[in-house]
Parts: structure tokens; sequence; C-alpha cells
């Protein structure tokens, strides 16, 4: 898991709290080049979950369909209980849940299944920013490479 490089004390990256320990969307930089936001979980996250973040940042795992009120993509490096503050990282290299038979290097989109990013093309799914390091053999977490990722409403590829 990347550590915080910015001079926020305390920062804990693989914590979660019951209560806020920070004001929700605040930034940290992290050592694999990527970011982490601080955020409120409005549904159950589990560890490595794909999530959108919303304008208020509250997260919730990322579908097709809920993708759409949200352009900001966050993966979830902890399980964040409904309810519960944490970091979910928004770029550098992040473990990601992946679907079964994803191909390195691909774009990727979302799916039906929550937290779940694929290969397969989805109208209104791109999830721009972000390619797998290596094969999903079977729906597993993997290794990604994230810059900015956010999903491009409207883009089938």
């Amino acid at each position: 898991m990347a550590i915080s490089t910015s001079n926020v004390a305390g920062v804990a990256l693989g914590s979660t709290d019951t209560d806020a320990q920070y004001a929700t969307g605040t930034v940290v930089n992290l050592n694999d080049g990527g970011q982490a936001v601080y955020v409120k979980a409005a549904s159950s996250v589990a560890q490595y979950d794909a999530v959108a973040v919303l304008s208020n940042n509250t997260v919730v795992p990322v579908t097709t369909t809920n993708s759409a009120s949200s352009k900001r993509i966050g993966f979830a490096q902890t399980s964040i209980a409904s309810g519960s503050y944490g970091w979910v990282q928004t770029g550098g290299v992040p473990v990601v849940k992946l679907a079964a038979s994803c191909l390195p290097n691909v774009p990727l989109y979302t799916t039906a299944t929550a937290g779940t990013l694929d290969d397969a093309v989805v109208s209104g799914g791109l999830v721009a920013g972000i390619v797998a390091t290596v094969s999903a053999s079977g729906a597993t977490a993997v290794t990604c490479v994230a810059g900015y990722p956010h999903v491009l409403s409207g883009s089938a590829g």
C-alpha cells in the first residue's frame, strides 16, 4: 500500500474511522505518484472496490448505473463500513477489483457488479485514466496504474 508524503499528521491510509479525523475531501500525495482523498462511505465499501467519489466526498462502489452521478473514481485499498470514514486512492498504483479475463494495458469500464471494472466495452462507462498491469485470470484484484481516473459519459471506447 502506498504511503502519504504530504505534511498531514497522522495519515494512515489503511485505517478507517467512525468519526471524521480530517475534513472530507482532504487530499494527500502518495509515494507512488498518486493521491488519496478522505471520504465518508455512503454504503459499505469492500477492499479494492472501485468507487464513485460524489461531489460531497462520499463514496459508493461504482456501477455503470451510478457512474453517471460522478465523474471521479477512487479505489478503496481497505474496507470502509457504511457511515465510516477512510482514504481512497485517486491515482498512482492502486490494487483494483477486475472481472475475469480482463487484459492489461487496455481501457477499463464500469460493470453492473458494484466495485468491479472490466475491459468489456460499456457505453457511457469508460473509466479514463486507468489500466491493469497484468491479466486478471479470474475475477480478482490486480495492480493497476491510474492517472486521474474519471468516467467519460457517452463514450464507448
